[in-house]
């Protein structure tokens, strides 16, 4: 019986460049020592409860977070927004957070490796460090890109939502890894035109990424599109005695029951636009920690 999808987020951050679009994706072992296993990936993780308890939280409430995301639990979609964050934070040092005179954050302050490191580790979390910074999370600085549950035939099933964000002015990509991956900027032909046909290059999402980024012009036409959020269910096939991968989009089968809201407690008010604190729901507790840099879905 596969295993029920353990919700991730990741982050995708582009940027504009004389060429074209250009986006920031890393290389990443599939296998520790593994040498012809270098597989391209975005930075991504599991949720983890300190993404969401005593959040201070500015911008978008949770109620706008589930109606961007399409889904019916508010608490669990900003949860997805906080994740995505946490993760452009840790592996790129991309801060998407406002400070307390509400202007974007522009430059790093002291000793951030350090922090990042922490939060890797989970010494720290991502709520913690925000709340002893006065610093508060900005949601709307992420876009949801695409949603993906990988097959119900692999060990470990994830159920992740890709984020697109821009770097903000002033704040400069700064990887660091507590694994032998890379990063670097790439506009998506690059991507593709590395990976080639290799599924042991790519995974099937990240490829499907890069695709959706190849006619994008710029940053803000990125930032402009309307995207469609069902999440995207790959199922392998015979067909004609050939293995396929055939991927269902459409309605959520877990929207009922697993997305079920318990209780909120920012953005019960919709009309609510105050920065406040986001505690932990009942559901959250069940969210699992899970390491920063792990194989792409």
């Amino acid at each position: 019986m596969p295993e029920a999808p353990r919700p991730a987020s990741a982050i995708v951050l582009i940027r504009d460049s004389l060429q074209g679009l250009e986006t920031f994706i890393t290389r990443q072992l599939d296998a520790r020592g593994v040498e012809d296993r270098n597989r391209l990936a975005f930075p991504v993780s599991n949720l983890r409860p300190g993404d969401l308890r005593n959040l201070p939280l500015a911008g978008w409430n949770s109620g706008r977070c589930a109606r961007t995301l399409s889904i019916d639990n508010k608490s669990r979609a900003l949860h997805h927004f906080s994740a995505a964050a946490r993760i452009s934070f840790a592996a790129t040092g991309v801060l998407l957070a406002e400070d307390v005179d509400r202007d974007i954050v522009a430059a790093p302050q002291r000793d951030w490796r350090g922090t990042r490191s922490r939060l890797f580790s989970s010494e720290i979390s991502w709520s913690q460090i925000l709340r002893e910074r006065d610093l508060r999370l900005r949601p709307d600085l992420c876009k949801p890109w695409l949603r993906w549950i990988n097959t119900a035939t692999q060990l470990h099933r994830f159920d992740t939502t890709y984020f697109v964000a821009t770097v903000p002015f002033g704040q400069d990509v700064d990887f660091i890894s507590p694994n032998e991956t890379s990063g670097d900027w790439k506009r998506p032909a690059e991507i593709l035109a590395d990976a080639g046909g290799d599924p042991d290059r790519i995974s099937v999402s990240t490829r499907l990424i890069a695709e959706s980024l190849l006619d994008v012009p710029s940053v803000g036409a990125a930032m402009a599109q309307i995207r469609d959020l069902h999440p995207l269910r790959p199922e392998i096939t015979d067909h004609d005695g050939q293995w396929q991968i055939v991927i269902h989009p459409g309605r959520d089968l877990h929207r009922k029951g697993t997305l079920r809201d318990h209780a909120v407690a920012v953005g019960d008010d919709e009309n609510d636009q105050s920065p406040g604190f986001l505690t932990l729901s009942d559901d959250d507790h069940d969210a699992e920690a899970g390491e920063e840099e792990r194989d792409e879905p």
